[in-house]
């Protein structure tokens, strides 16, 4: 065994024996562990965002979701102190769910610093992961967590790998199901940051909706978020509003959005304003 992946295993083990609640035994686990609740799939998500883009999470929620039937029912997300990456993927994912539970680790921009992240977030949640049922997606192509992935499927963890298509030689372990995502643009991983402050574009007479119809839709999403200092309201409260009163996808939610009198948009995911 390389160092690489038996660092990756003790991690894992050291992890799981840190965990506040045992794991059942090995040999008895399939007896001991509760049933799984009824309904769609419960799927958490650990994504390593020094290695993986946010232009992936719609592929992702939409192979998972749509494509499966699954629910997604918490994500930890760990990249470096920078935190663009980390704040672009939970922008990405609450655009798509917007209740989604989050959990963000900031580390030092430090080699594999991500990595051991989630894996000690991993081994502390697995127990919990046994008893729910509850699938593991890890959206990684780091061969460190992929062995990390390789040992909590040997506890009996149903643990999946999903990363973006692309050129590079990946470190594949035939024991883990990969979902392959879509490949990114050729320009590069991560999405241009937008200006400050952002004009919206009006919508043509012919696609706005009337404005009796858009008036009651400002005054519900205004009575139902907080307005912040200076004006304006939190982007991700505006999304959480819209999609209560009946907008349900996220392309009906820009739509609306966009027939608001006045828009603009001011700062940037995950404090970006809308201002009307």
């Amino acid at each position: 065994m390389d160092i690489g992946k038996s660092r990756a295993h003790s991690a894992i083990d050291n992890a799981i024996q840190m965990a506040p609640e045992p794991l059942p035994e090995q040999g008895s686990m399939l007896g001991v562990a509760e049933p799984a609740p009824s309904g769609p799939i419960r799927v958490a998500l650990y994504i390593d965002a020094d290695n993986q883009s946010p232009q992936t999470a719609s592929a992702l929620v939409d192979l998972l979701c749509a494509g499966l039937g699954a629910r997604i029912v918490h994500t930890t997300i760990a990249g470096n102190s920078d935190g663009k990456v980390s704040a672009g993927w939970s922008a990405a994912l609450r655009e798509q769910i917007p209740a989604l539970p989050i959990n963000m680790i900031v580390v030092p921009c430090r080699k594999d610093a991500a990595d051991a992240a989630l894996i000690l977030a991993l081994g502390a949640d697995l127990a919990d992961h046994l008893r729910l049922g509850t699938r593991v997606v890890l959206v990684s192509r780091d061969a460190l967590l992929l062995a990390a992935a390789e040992r909590a499927r040997a506890a009996g963890c149903r643990i999946y790998v999903a990363y973006s298509d692309s050129g590079s030689l990946t470190a594949r372990d035939p024991g883990l199901t990969t979902f392959l995502l879509p490949a990114l643009p050729a320009s590069g991983a991560q999405a241009e940051k937008p200006p400050l402050v952002t004009i919206v574009p009006k919508v043509p007479a012919e696609l706005s909706a009337p404005k009796a119809e858009v008036a009651k839709v400002i005054a519900q999403v205004r009575g139902m978020c907080k307005q912040q200092p200076g004006g304006g309201y939190s982007a991700t409260d505006v999304g959480q509003a819209l999609a209560k009163i009946g907008y349900k996808t996220p392309a009906e939610r820009k739509r609306v959005i966009a027939t608001f009198p006045g828009l603009r948009e001011r700062g940037s995911h995950p404090h970006k304003l809308l201002v009307f």
